[in-house]
């Protein structure tokens, strides 16, 4: 099994008179085996009603967007989950594999 890289970065995309908010994710870097889970941290502070994103750079490639958090979708066996009461948007899969190695991003 070989282990598999996964970075992760923050965005935040502030809108016209918005307030206070703030994304963290405390992991810089993520390194796991292949065919164990993975979970990607996004904590975030926001007054409002937020809306979260993820996106994935994947080497040599452009920005996609992999979920938002209204779809409820699993893409690439990708899943997140908002919890406002946490203030979380983690990033989850049940089992990594190589091609999963990429840059991950937080948007709110």
């Amino acid at each position: 099994m070989k282990p598999i890289l996964i970075s992760v970065f923050v965005m935040i995309f502030p809108h016209r008179g918005a307030r206070a908010q703030t994304v963290t994710q405390p992991e810089d870097r993520i390194s796991v085996i292949e065919g164990a889970p993975v979970q990607v941290k996004c904590n975030y502070s926001y007054s409002g009603s937020p809306y979260l994103f993820w996106y994935v750079q994947y080497p040599k490639r452009g920005l996609q967007l992999l979920l938002k958090h209204t779809s409820g979708e699993s893409i690439k066996g990708f899943t997140a989950n908002l919890n406002n009461d946490e203030g979380s948007f983690h990033l989850k899969k049940p089992s990594a594999q190589e091609e999963d190695s990429a840059m991950y991003y937080c948007a709110l």
